[in-house]
């Protein structure tokens, strides 16, 4: 990155100077780059013990799984397992995530913290969002519409257009309204969770799934209705 960016500004500073100081750039870009060689050499030593330590890190075992756990829609065994514990972290009646926000899949076998970088790369924190009957209808739509998004606390049925049934039912009378566990990035980025307070749980999603992973020796996790459209069946 170093000596690519020597280059670019040498390229610049070659291209707007006349033919007379040609041998001047020369020298002085051999120059940055001698430079360059040695601080990249006392760079790799530098970091090299921290590179073993991260690559410890990032190989530990801290869970197992018998089943390979992916997206899919309307209902995925990875977007399962991720709502559902993400309940354990908050007191919220629903956990709602984009599958676009998982990144990778877990195979089956070891699970390693390596593993839960990848799925989730992001800083996302976790927040809760509390919902109007309004805004939570508008909710369950974006889910269907979207042919199923990761979700938790909740079993809904309906069509492409329009809600057919769902359960829990909420009360939503003397203004009451229904807490949404999410990440900070969804609760910034949807219209339903727009100009919302969130209510911050102080842990990443990130950290949460890896702690639940070390507090469990084998991950369980199944598939089920839990969003289901009535559209998509044959």
């Amino acid at each position: 990155m170093i000596k690519n960016i020597i280059y670019l500004l040498f390229f610049l500073l070659l291209s707007s100077c006349n033919d007379n100081s040609k041998n001047y750039n020369k020298q002085y870009l051999n120059s940055l780059i001698e430079v360059n060689t040695h601080e990249d050499s006392l760079f790799n030593v530098f970091i090299e013990p921290y590179k073993k330590s991260i690559e410890s890190k990032m190989n530990e075992i801290i869970s197992f799984t018998k089943k390979d756990l992916r997206k899919n829609k309307p209902v995925g065994s990875l977007g399962n397992f991720v709502t559902d514990l993400c309940l354990e972290y908050a007191e919220a009646d629903i956990c709602l995530m984009n599958n676009g926000g998982l990144r990778s899949v877990i195979n089956k076998g070891d699970i390693t913290v390596g593993m839960i970088y990848e799925l989730m790369p992001f800083e996302n924190e976790l927040v809760i969002v509390e919902l109007s009957e309004t805004d939570f209808n508008e909710m369950l739509m974006h889910v269907i519409q979207k042919g199923g998004e990761p979700i938790s606390g909740l079993q809904v049925t309906a069509t492409n257009k329009e809600i057919l049934d769902y359960k829990p039912k909420f009360n939503f009378e003397n203004k009451q309204k229904v807490k949404i566990l999410t990440s900070d990035y969804l609760a910034e980025k949807k219209d339903f969770f727009k100009n919302k307070t969130q209510i911050k749980v102080g842990i990443k999603l990130r950290d949460a799934i890896i702690q639940y992973c070390k507090k469990n020796d084998t991950i369980y996790t199944r598939l089920d209705e839990r969003v289901k459209i009535i559209d998509n069946e044959k």
